[in-house]
């Protein structure tokens, strides 16, 4: 016995179309009204707000307000801070991290570029000269827009931040 062949239910062209279009504009409009709900940033094309910064076994704080001008170049370093560990700083180099913070303003028309990281020497109570090994504030710096960042210094001891003293451009700072 054979089966008779069953005849297949299709759609027109146009019709099918059509329904596609319907339904992706159904689904667009659904992840519109109900998709994700940023909250940190205003704008799709935003960068993330930064990470928070946590500090492993913080040892000691310090203001510095220590200033310096470098090629028209406002430099202000703001406090000094040792711990064990900062989250941000990938770079392992000492059992200690010393962070100096600092503020910069360019009163120059022109874009100034400062190598922040070889310009800048932490000398220790001992007199030893320590090189950063991470710096987070960008080399240029932009005419009347402040900026701020931190040099990261290894160290493999405890040291007293008050006893501490900066060196920018083989100038030392006080």
């Amino acid at each position: 016995m054979e089966r008779p062949a069953r005849k297949r239910f299709t759609f027109p062209r146009r019709t099918g179309t059509i329904i596609g279009i319907v339904v992706i504009a159904i689904a667009v409009i659904a992840v519109l009204i109900d998709g994700p709900h940023e909250v940190e940033h205003d704008s799709l094309f935003a960068p993330p707000p930064p990470p928070t910064v946590v500090v492993t076994n913080p040892i000691a704080n310090t203001p510095l307000h220590l200033t310096h001008d470098y090629r028209g170049v406002h430099i202000v370093f703001t406090s000094a801070a040792m711990a064990t560990k900062f989250s941000d700083d990938f770079k392992r180099g000492g059992k200690y991290v010393v962070r100096v913070s600092l503020n910069t303003t360019n009163n120059n028309k022109d874009t100034i570029g400062v190598d922040y990281f070889n310009l800048l020497r932490l000398i220790l109570p001992s007199g030893q000269a320590v090189q950063g090994k991470v710096s987070s504030i960008n080399a240029a710096v932009y005419p009347g827009q402040p900026q701020s960042g931190y040099v990261d210094f290894p160290v493999n001891e405890k040291i007293d931040l008050s006893q501490i003293k900066l060196q920018f451009d083989n100038q030392l700072l006080s």
